[in-house]
């Protein structure tokens, strides 16, 4: 083992360099507050086949800190004058974990002629939660879940950096858009992360393998964000095999764009691929108070439910010419939940039915759809047909729904939705591909079902056939759902409202509810409510149960 230290201007990196010569020569960037003892076991591994640069960054580990701050652009400037004078005229295999993928991406991109390989390790920062709150909650709830080796050395890493220089990297990190620089990198990159990991969710992962020219994506059973610490030797062979040229992993396929993401009242724009992030640069004290809003929301709606005892069945009169909705509630939610909803919508002139019975809606998702389809099909599907407003779990009722219907029709060779007269599904707030939150709920099965990896959730997100009958309506922020409701293939309405509960109140979700109306009735060819008009009156009206 030898150690030296590399300089540019008051930025000083300790280099721990091991290994063998030889065989490719692999450069490790650490994630932040961490320094070169996190990759210990994977370096040693690694040391046995190359040669090995494991890294302390300025300011942390062993390495003095400057006076400014690098963003992470000229940080992967600096990592690049690095390489360069350290492996000359040879193309290295540089590995970067948490905030070192952001550096490296950058010195793939910037500098193409130094690298032969690349792997970002728990890739960051996911679009969908840019704010110090939600990187602070996610990284403890993955330290939940960590071995006491990752709290001792994160603990011990912490102090040395100190917490000026912590947040001032963070603040770097925030303001970084790794997904811009993604589809510059040329080399052959692998991402790995673990299959619990928190901070580096599923979705996120298979977005940042999907943006690489030459990416694949491999997951680590059982293991967190720092999965190369808990599993260092698994993670090298990984790595190793990636920098010979074996196929590690699997790609990526890009979802085919044939949904449209839009906000209403608006013409509709492309949706975006890699940029879209509607909590850019929101404060961690916005975020807090909006988390808190939805909360009082939701807890209000609840205290209500007992004493909410106005007749819901004039909802049932409305325009026979126009589709009939029903509106359907998440989880533990009483009906009285999609009131405001549902009066907005019976003004546009719609016949609105509510589904209550289900008790606090814990049922299985399949059973659910079941009795839904039990009950519809005790009433003759009206002329102009039905669609269904579903919340959260109500969504993925409603997909479920429509599944068995496609499924029905072609063992019958009828035509799909027609025994119920379903036109199609609105899904406000719904977590088509999971919630990785429902993981604090451990004790509660009917929330443990909506896992990203729950059996489920997969079948319901394979079943891409029924998708374009879908509308998938969603608020800015969803401190529920933070892989977002996005659906590839559906049609995607962002309304301008923070919080999971809500947006059910929101004048903005009734017009987004009723364009996706509007939109799946003229599919079928159904006359449909003038929406523009409707979302002015603002205050229409949902019903009673079928």
């Amino acid at each position: 083992m030898t150690i030296r230290r590399f300089r540019r201007g008051d930025h000083e990196t300790v280099i721990t360099e091991t290994g063998i010569d030889g065989g490719p020569t692999y450069v490790l960037v650490h994630g932040v507050g961490m320094g070169h003892r996190t990759w210990s076991d994977l370096a040693e591994t690694l040391a046995r086949s190359g040669r090995v640069l494991a890294l302390d960054l300025p300011g942390f580990g062993d390495a003095p800190e400057p006076e400014e701050s690098l963003d992470m652009a000229s940080s992967g400037a600096y990592l690049g004058e690095l390489v360069a004078a350290e492996s000359p005229g040879e193309p290295v295999v540089l590995v970067g974990h948490s905030m070192g993928t952001q550096i490296v991406a950058e010195t793939a991109a910037q500098r193409p002629e130094l690298v032969a390989a690349v792997v970002l390790i728990a890739p960051t920062i996911n679009r969908r939660e840019r704010t110090a709150a939600m990187q602070a909650l996610r990284l403890v709830q993955d330290l939940a879940f960590s071995h006491l080796k990752v709290l001792a050395l994160g603990i011990r890493y912490y102090f040395q950096a100190g917490p000026r220089w912590y947040f001032a990297k963070l603040a770097d990190m925030l303001a970084h858009r790794i997904e811009l620089v993604l589809p510059r990198i040329r080399a052959r990159t692998l991402v790995i992360r673990g299959e619990h990991d928190q901070v580096a969710p599923r979705d996120w992962a298979e977005l940042v393998t999907t943006l690489l020219p030459d990416g694949r994506l491999v997951e680590v059973a059982g293991r967190g964000h720092e999965t190369m610490i808990t599993a260092g030797a698994e993670v090298a062979r990984l790595v190793a095999a990636h920098a010979a040229g074996e196929p590690v992993g699997h790609p990526v396929a890009q979802p085919v764009p044939t949904g449209r993401r839009q906000r209403p009242d608006t013409r509709p724009r492309a949706k975006a691929n890699a940029n879209t992030n509607t909590n850019a640069d929101v404060p961690w004290w916005r975020t807090a108070g909006w988390w808190a809003a939805d909360y009082l929301y939701a807890g209000w709606r609840h205290l209500a439910a007992p004493f909410d005892r106005r007749d819901a069945r004039h909802w049932q009169r409305g325009d026979a010419a126009l589709p009939e909705v029903v509106l359907l509630p998440g989880i533990y939610e009483h009906w009285t939940f999609l009131r405001p909803l549902a009066e907005r919508l019976h003004r546009a002139g719609h016949r609105v039915r509510v589904v209550h019975g289900l008790g606090a809606n814990r049922r299985a998702i399949a059973e659910t759809a079941e009795l839904l389809g039990r009950a519809l099909a005790r009433r003759p599907a009206p002329p102009a047909g039905r669609v269904i407003v579903g919340h959260s779990k109500g969504g993925l009722v409603g997909k479920q729904l429509l599944v068995d219907e496609l499924q029905r029709a072609d063992a019958t060779g009828s035509t799909p939705g027609a025994e119920l007269g379903l036109l199609g599904v609105v899904a406000i707030s719904t977590p088509f591909g999971g919630s990785s939150r429902a993981r604090f709920f451990f004790a509660d099965r009917s929330l443990l079902a909506l896992l990203p990896g729950d059996a489920t959730i997969h079948a319901l997100g394979e079943a891409r056939e029924v998708d374009a009958r879908i509308v998938s309506v969603f608020g800015r922020w969803d401190p529920h759902i933070p892989d977002g409701s996005e659906l590839p293939g559906a049609r995607n309405i962002e309304v301008p409202v923070a919080g999971h509960f809500r947006v059910l109140g929101a004048p903005e979700t009734a017009r987004a509810v009723l364009h996706g109306i509007t939109g799946l009735a003229a599919r079928e060819g159904a006359r449909v409510a003038d929406t523009p008009e409707a979302g002015d009156a603002s205050e229409d009206a949902a019903a009673a149960a079928p």
